[in-house]
């Protein structure tokens, strides 16, 4: 209005025109205070009330924990130890997701024994955190904070060798191309040194029953089964694992070209775990009475390696009665697990450990306390040997005999009838399987060391079809992971009064790592250069008055040794 009258160019009103753009500019001042102040306190409102929020306590009963060694293992030598530290099998299988938009990508452990999808966050800044990819919500246009129905906004979970916290998020997950939905997670903004910096991928995608996880919307396999976009079996995974490059997880059913045989399902007795009932325990497919009905099993794809109550795996390791200098082992039994009239049978180079130095039985004693336990764990030595099938609506756990290249035993002689009978099984037709399933090729390496797959920049592919396959499945290194644990389970050291360490101090994430693996001997390497890496190994550890060595035996068992110096 002063522009249009011109009123600014006569001389009488300049004055009045000058105030009138001070008193401008100090309203404008003002307005733009006033908002500020109003902006504050609705961010601090909000930060308010994420940190009122309860926080979540929980412990991860099978991840990243402790199992003690079996009597002949801890009287095995330390040359034994050394030459078993020579890792032939894979120990653990990971795979690509993604979370917000635009996606974040993320290389996760798909774990049947766990119930929570946990990611590092961009504000994580411990060495448990440093190697790994992180998710920015900020960055993410989907991201929100969210409370589960205690009202609990974040969490403290304690594994078996470490802990992580973050807070609860929601956002878009997708598996594959094609498979995604809205998820609830967490964020961990802490996670300690150890096991995670040596873990070679970001988080862990619990696939266990909703009893393991945060609180209702928090369950990645109900998710699966009532929000994924997969036409059929949407309620059905699958895994298929090998030491090559072809391991798989398959979401909406299983691949038929996987399996030798037809399938054996077993229904889920507790949800918690993929937790089945055998009926006894085999040798050469005759009962051996060692049950009376009550042997449980959990099906666990983040687990290494076998283990088993204590009591049993004691008389187990007795009855089988391997001889150390494996003398007898081309005459061991086949071991199985009777589930009806059917047996699963492993061979003995599934449940013992041979080595150019000798053979010991390779289930580990773990003991969990009911209700759960005890309860034996089928980890990855009988997912290799068997495609394993999960099935939320029934709820069970379905068993075929896995199809691999070069493999030439027989489908009957690893599922059978009770008393030996063996019967040719037919496999699935491959007009059974799922046209609209995700197949998700996984990466294979070692829990704590270098992985197949390539570097952070690679990614594993997924297709809606049965010819989806990528990447590579090789590598070496030294394992610091998984092997089985417990709900508060008596869970001991392998070496009597070696030190465990508490909650508190494995979450000090501010601690170093706490040992690097020993350097292994050479392949063919007598026991007298055995005993030099030995020197080697205490020579690590001169200045530590503990002279704890963390030592990994074959399949990826974690155990503590005690190095004594005049040994």
């Amino acid at each position: 209005l002063v522009r249009n009258n011109a009123l600014h160019t006569v001389p009488q009103y300049a004055p009045w025109v000058r105030t009138m753009k001070r008193r401008g500019q100090q309203v404008l001042l003002l307005l733009l205070l006033a908002c500020d102040q109003v902006l504050g306190v609705v961010w601090r409102g909000l930060r308010a009330q994420r940190l009122a929020t309860r926080v979540a306590m929980r412990h991860e009963a099978l991840l990243f924990a402790r199992t003690r060694a079996t009597q002949r293992h801890r009287a095995a030598s330390g040359a034994r130890l050394v030459e078993n530290m020579k890792i032939v099998h894979k120990t653990a299988y990971w795979g690509q997701m993604s979370l917000g938009t635009p996606p974040q990508q993320f290389k996760v452990i798909f774990d049947t024994g766990s119930g929570n999808l946990i990611v590092p966050a961009a504000d994580c800044t411990v060495p448990g955190c440093a190697p790994h990819r992180k998710y920015n919500s900020k960055s993410s246009s989907t991201s929100s904070f969210v409370t589960n129905e205690k009202g609990e906004g974040s969490s403290e979970i304690t594994f078996g060798t470490g802990q992580v916290s973050g807070d609860f998020y929601k956002d878009k997950l997708c598996i594959g191309d094609s498979l995604c939905f809205d998820a609830n997670f967490i964020a961990a903004d802490k996670m300690t040194t150890e096991p995670f910096q040596e873990i070679p991928f970001d988080g862990i995608m619990g696939l266990g029953f909703k009893d393991l996880s945060m609180g209702d919307g928090f369950n990645i396999v109900d998710d699966l089964n009532t929000r994924a976009n997969v036409p059929g079996n949407s309620h059905q995974f699958s895994f298929y694992v090998s030491d090559g490059d072809d391991s798989e997880v398959t979401f909406g059913g299983y691949r038929p070209e996987r399996l030798a045989s037809e399938i054996v399902w077993a229904p889920v007795k507790v949800e918690s775990w993929w937790q089945v009932a055998i009926d006894d325990i085999t040798f050469n497919n005759h009962p051996k009475n060692l049950c009376d009905g009550q042997c449980q099993v959990a099906v666990d794809t983040g687990t290494s390696m076998l283990a088993g109550p204590s009591e049993l795996v004691d008389k187990l390791s007795s009855m089988v009665n391997a001889k150390d200098d494996c003398s007898n082992f081309d005459q061991l039994p086949n071991l199985g697990f009777q589930i009806g009239d059917t047996v699963l049978n492993l061979r003995p180079d599934d449940y013992m450990d041979k080595s150019a130095s000798g053979c010991s039985f390779s289930l580990m004693a773990l003991d969990v306390p009911p209700p759960k336990g005890p309860v034996f764990i089928f980890g990855d030595p009988f997912l290799r040997r068997f495609v394993t099938i999960y099935d939320r609506q029934k709820p069970a756990v379905g068993f075929a005999v896995a199809k691999h290249d070069g493999d030439e035993t027989s489908a009957s002689e690893l599922i059978a009838r009770v008393g030996g009978e063996k019967v040719e099984r037919s496999a699935p037709k491959a007009d059974e399987a799922n046209p609209f399933a995700v197949n998700l090729h996984l990466d294979a390496g070692l829990m704590g060391g270098a992985a197949a797959g390539g570097d952070d920049d690679s990614s594993s592919s997924s297709d809606s079809n049965s010819n989806s396959k990528s990447g590579s499945g090789s590598g070496s290194g030294s394992s610091t992971g998984r092997t089985a644990g417990d709900d508060g389970a008596q869970v001991e050291a392998a070496a009597d009064g070696a030190h465990q360490p508490t909650d508190a101090e494995t979450f000090d994430a501010s601690k170093p790592a706490a040992a690097a693996a020993a350097p292994p001997s050479e392949p063919g390497a007598t026991a007298k250069d055995d005993d030099a890496s030995i020197a080697a190994m205490r020579n690590m550890f001169k200045d530590d008055s503990s002279l704890l060595q963390k030592a990994q035996l074959q399949r990826n068992r974690l155990v503590s040794i005690r190095l004594v110096r005049d040994e």
